[in-house]
């Protein structure tokens, strides 16, 4: 019940301080550049709401980075370099973590890491190869 009312004092903050409405203007500027462009409304309006997420994720904690926005920062400088990787994996892999782990967990990990990839790597060129490289 304590953690409900946290987060219902954090959302009426975000309002009296005017949050949603610079929001809302951010976001239309954005659709309105992508309708000038022609790009497709649908993928930014999911850009959109991404970074509202990740924009309310950071000022509740503005210290902590997520795992995911982790691994998407290592995706970004993997697809940003002019190299051909054979294993893209090996480059995201914990060693810290995936090195202490049993052969079986090894195998979970490893899966679980190529759907997140494979997941990022999607965002990643849909963010990039409809020019939303805006920051929020």
């Amino acid at each position: 019940m304590d953690e409900l009312r946290i987060k219902a004092k954090e959302a009426r903050k975000r309002l009296r301080q005017g949050f949603w409405n610079d929001i809302i203007k951010e976001r239309q500027a954005i659709i309105q550049n992508a309708l000038e462009h022609g790009q497709d409304i649908k993928l930014v309006e999911e850009y959109c709401k991404r970074k509202i997420e990740e924009k309310i994720r950071n000022q509740n904690n503005p210290n902590k980075q997520s795992e995911e926005d982790i691994l998407y920062e290592k995706v970004c400088q993997l697809m940003e370099t002019n190299e051909v990787l054979l294993n893209p994996l090996s480059k995201l892999i914990d060693h810290e973590v995936y090195d202490k782990m049993s052969d079986n967990a090894k195998q979970v990990y490893i899966l679980k890491l190529s759907e997140q990839y494979i997941k990022l790597k999607q965002r990643y060129n849909n963010e990039h190869s409809h020019g939303l490289d805006i920051a929020y």
